[in-house]
């Protein structure tokens, strides 16, 4: 997601990683990628179990067989401190985001 290929980009340097978790096959992540132009953040696929990390995290849609798009600010101690879901068409507002990382920082 190019909004936080920025994100990184600009926190770089920090002790600050954004991953990206799709229920897509790394086949579909890399040619995602590509067709991005490349990313400044890993992707890790949640293919199989199919979508086992959202429903861990409690964000799969098992209707539609997908997790919604949803962000998460863990801490350092693993605990989750800010959820943040919006619908595919929905993109995720990079100062909310950083207001939330501030809180923790």
């Amino acid at each position: 997601m190019p909004v936080l290929n920025e994100l990184q980009k600009k926190l770089a340097g920090a002790d600050v990683q954004v991953v990206g978790i799709s229920c897509d096959t790394t086949y579909a992540l890399k040619d995602w990628v590509e067709h991005l132009g490349g990313l400044d953040y890993p992707l890790a696929s949640d293919f199989w179990p199919h979508g086992a990390v959202a429903r861990t995290y409690g964000v799969m849609d098992e209707e539609k067989g997908r997790a919604s798009r949803s962000i998460f600010v863990i801490d350092q101690q693993g605990i989750v401190r800010y959820i943040d879901r919006h619908a595919l068409t929905e993109v995720p507002d990079p100062v909310e985001i950083e207001e939330e990382l501030a809180k923790i920082a």
